[in-house]
């Protein structure tokens, strides 16, 4: 007589604030999926506003997956992360899977995480994500795309633009029971803090996957300087706040060494971003081609050093919650 072996469980959790084009652009590129046989898979759309604003033909698709549609009234990115974390600890899922609402997915993307899941030793991964840019882009931004390290090495982006945590963070039965920090929640830098988190407090170190690949557009109001500089100033004071967080966490409070830490990145930022600047002028007085871009890596390294000036008087840059309309909700 043989016995039924339980299949392991997939959450697809996708958190969503009044982009209900791209929302739907991204689950037909779920649903282009192969079913995988040996896995049960459900998406999870959380729907973050004020009052539900994902209609009905959206999520009109055919009878392939799962999903359900959860409303998280309270505003913030952390808010609705923290949601998807709890309904996979309700589930009791084996693995969450996390990807943003303005990306799409390529066409092997979930059998590509299948295979990570089984073959690398790791509860926490984060995956490939490339960036098309607009021609309207500001000429003092770089088209770059993420340095990928080798597949299954520990890696250092912490992102959760496309990522995967197995219940051994998440499942408070399973591991610490992770969840997002609420501090973070309209200023960003929310993954980095919890990946971090993991690493250093519950030895959950992140590994790399480059095969299961999201793609994300950069248009509308992300083509201009001012938000890039704007994300950079917040991304590093979010990481100011989260090393003191996790000082304070493990009892080691010394404050010559965060006066230390706080001026040798300061120090660091202002010295490159000077020195690209000066190189960036130098291009464009000859006619180099990438002159600008280079002034505007200078620029953008000068935010990382102007960002200890909001760390230091308590200011949050807002880029989540109830006063910030999505971008490019068309």
């Amino acid at each position: 007589m043989s016995s039924k072996i339980a299949k392991q469980g997939i959450i697809i959790g996708i958190c969503t604030r009044q982009r209900n084009a791209l929302l739907r652009r991204l689950l037909e590129s779920i649903w282009a999926q192969p079913v995988p046989p040996n896995y049960d898979v459900e998406i999870l759309i959380v729907d973050n506003n004020d009052e539900p604003a994902v209609t009905p033909d959206v999520i009109a698709l055919p009878d392939k997956f799962k999903l359900s549609l959860l409303h998280e009234p309270n505003p913030g990115l952390v808010n609705a992360r923290n949601r998807v974390l709890h309904f996979a600890t309700t589930a009791n899922a084996d693995w969450l899977i996390g990807i943003d609402d303005d990306e799409w997915v390529s066409p092997d993307w979930l059998a590509q995480y299948i295979v990570a899941f089984e073959t690398l030793d790791t509860a926490i991964i984060v995956a490939a994500k490339h960036v098309v840019y607009a021609e309207t882009m500001s000429p003092f931004v770089e088209r770059r795309q993420i340095k990928e390290p080798p597949a299954g090495s520990p890696t250092k982006i912490f992102s959760t633009a496309n990522f995967a945590i197995s219940r051994r963070v998440f499942h408070p039965d399973h591991g610490p029971g992770m969840r997002f920090e609420m501090q973070f929640n309209e200023s960003g830098g929310e993954d980095y803090e919890f990946m971090l988190r993991a690493k250093n407090l519950h030895d959950l170190t992140a590994k790399y996957w480059p095969y299961a690949v999201a793609t994300e557009e950069c248009t509308g109001t992300r083509t201009a300087f001012t938000h890039h500089f704007k994300r950079r100033v917040a991304a590093q004071a979010a990481r100011y706040q989260a090393a003191a967080l996790h000082r304070k966490a493990t009892g080691n409070q010394s404050t010559v060494a965060a006066t230390l830490y706080l001026l040798k990145r300061t120090n660091r930022a202002l010295v490159y971003g000077t020195g690209w600047c000066l190189l960036g002028v130098g291009k464009v007085l000859i006619g180099r081609k990438n002159g600008r871009e280079v002034i505007g890596k200078g620029l953008f390294a000068l935010a990382r050093a102007y960002a200890i000036i909001p760390y230091l008087i308590g200011a949050r840059t807002v880029l989540y919650g109830a006063e910030v309309n999505a971008d490019r909700s068309a």
